[in-house]
């Protein structure tokens, strides 16, 4: 049985185990982990009953961060994830080895709530009767908003991973859990490393946490962010994103129906794509057409409104943005999509139309696509 300490700050309230303290007697000390030689390892094999999520995006004792802003839905996409990965199906792009067992422990929605989102999930997926219900008696969900920190563990997550021997265990949302203060190290460390860790890897599964962002900033204070900046969005500490194995941020991009899944930290394992093949690492998804129904929609990029243009633009705006040195293919797709107010979808599908066309050509060793002008 892992062996847990009372984490200062993190429930502070609580009493220490009566067990073997209640005689003065310290815990006895954890063997340290084992050691090998590097050359023993082996590479996970296809077949790897420790892998989770495909391309080894998730495996057992590691954690998922999920950020995104209040408000917009968080816990009915990862419902959603869950009732997909139950059936053995993917998610958004996120590819399970199987049919996923999930236990989701959440503070936020009652049983009415949850069983609003089941039915719109189903009705969305337009699973049938018995993918419903598969996937559906294979998701365990607790209402828990009371307890927090030591006593969340010991009191909460134990007995039911106990009980239940989940795949996957929800966490939503982490702040309603933490008991301790978010932009500090040492509480959410304590949390994450001291607390969650052991009972993952004494159960063998995996985590998914869900936690807010900070508020947007505005105006000259709103920071530039970039590729692998996205996994430091959740609010508080860094240490959220260092815990994680792999985060996914839910970005607004100004639309109350359509956000941005961005896969920022070991986003390159997931395997999305973009039109051109090249590795992606951002894709579009939306609320439900039908105001009536809970349910997450992925979206063609030409849907959504970069930079407050409209989604009409010309082509040759595209070509324009090449001087006659060229550029290479991430400074004009950054050009395209700043300037020209497409997405990274469109861009791609305009620039194989122009080497087609015979309009660009690529350098084999700058690597620059360059304009091939009219004499």
């Amino acid at each position: 049985m892992t062996q847990l300490r009372e984490m200062p700050g993190i429930g502070d309230d609580v009493p220490e185990p009566a067990d073997p303290a209640a005689n003065g007697e310290a815990p006895p000390p954890r063997p340290p982990p084992v050691a090998r030689p590097l050359s023993t390892l082996l590479r996970p094999t296809r077949n790897d009953t420790q892998e989770l999520l495909r391309n080894r995006y998730l495996c057992r004792g590691a954690g998922l961060l999920l950020c995104g802003p209040t408000g917009i839905g968080k816990s009915s996409l990862t419902l959603q994830c869950a009732i997909l990965w139950a059936i053995g199906k993917p998610a958004f792009g996120m590819v399970p080895t199987g049919p996923l067992r999930s236990l989701i422990i959440q503070a936020e929605n009652d049983d009415g709530d949850l069983a609003e989102m089941r039915d719109g999930i189903i009705a969305g997926l337009n699973l049938s009767p018995e993918d419903a219900k598969r996937a559906t008696d294979s998701i365990i969900v607790v209402r828990e908003d009371t307890r927090t920190g030591y006593k969340f563990f010991c009191e909460v997550v134990r007995p039911l991973l106990a009980e239940h021997k989940p795949d996957l265990l929800f966490i939503d949302p982490a702040l309603a859990y933490l008991g301790g203060e978010a932009n500090t190290q040492r509480d959410v460390g304590g949390f994450l490393r001291n607390l969650l860790n052991p009972f993952l890897h004494e159960f063998n599964c995996g985590a998914l946490v869900i936690h807010h962002t900070n508020k947007p900033p505005k105006g000259k204070e709103k920071p530039d962010w970039q590729a692998g900046d996205f996994a430091y969005l959740g609010a508080g500490s860094a240490e959220w994103a260092n815990w994680a194995r792999a985060v996914l941020a839910v970005r607004s991009i100004g639309s109350h129906s359509i956000f941005q899944l961005q896969a920022a930290k070991r986003g390159g394992r997931i395997g999305w794509k973009e039109a051109d093949g090249q590795t992606a690492y951002v894709r579009y998804v939306a609320h439900a057409k039908d105001s009536g129904t809970i349910y997450w929609r992925e979206v063609n990029p030409d849907e959504v409104e970069t930079g407050g243009r409209p989604k009409s633009y010309d082509r040759e705006e595209i070509f324009n943005l090449l001087p006659d040195e060229g550029l290479l293919p991430v400074e004009w797709e950054k050009a395209a999509m700043s300037e020209c107010g497409v997405s990274r979808a469109t861009f791609h599908r305009e620039r194989l139309a122009f080497v087609k066309a015979g309009r660009v050509l690529k350098e084999r060793t700058s690597r620059n696509y360059k304009p091939v002008r009219k004499g």
